[in-house]
């Protein structure tokens, strides 16, 4: 495996377990994070929307929305416009955790780059952004499913 691929694997699950120790006292799991501030951010996608802007398995987000759904963090109804796809609505409680989230986002960001100068933060920054694009320009490219 090359050596971005495993360090960025690394970062994303040392990340996942700092989230979720934070997380807990919110009652949510740290892959259920992403979902409350996207629901917030954008209320009334549908799931197949959430999916793509989260780029994860549509029937993925079903069970974590379910989930969500059952802890009082959010709603689904039929879409207006089309009753096949399900509308996603955050509660006051989703609302309210959203701003916690992005602390605990924060959190492990300022710990990752807190020995870096403001430089290397903005070079990192740069960097990733354009790995981003790339692996996004990928997944787009893919057949939903």
């Amino acid at each position: 495996m090359p050596a971005i691929t495993r360090d960025l694997n690394v970062i994303a699950r040392c990340g996942m377990q700092f989230r979720g120790e934070h997380m807990k006292k919110l009652s949510l799991t740290a892959a259920q994070a992403p979902f409350i501030l996207h629901i917030v951010a954008l209320p009334g996608q549908s799931q197949e929307e959430l999916a793509g802007r989260l780029h994860l398995n549509p029937s993925n987000v079903a069970r974590q929305l379910s989930q969500l759904e059952n802890l009082g963090f959010i709603t689904r109804c039929a879409k207006a416009d089309d009753k096949r796809q399900l509308a996603v609505f955050p509660t006051n409680k989703a609302v309210q955790t959203a701003p916690l989230v992005r602390e605990i986002n924060a959190l492990w960001h300022d710990y990752l780059t807190q020995e870096m100068a403001e430089e290397e933060k903005a070079a990192l920054e740069t960097l990733l952004e354009k790995v981003r694009k790339r692996a996004v320009i990928w997944d787009s490219g893919r057949k939903p499913g």
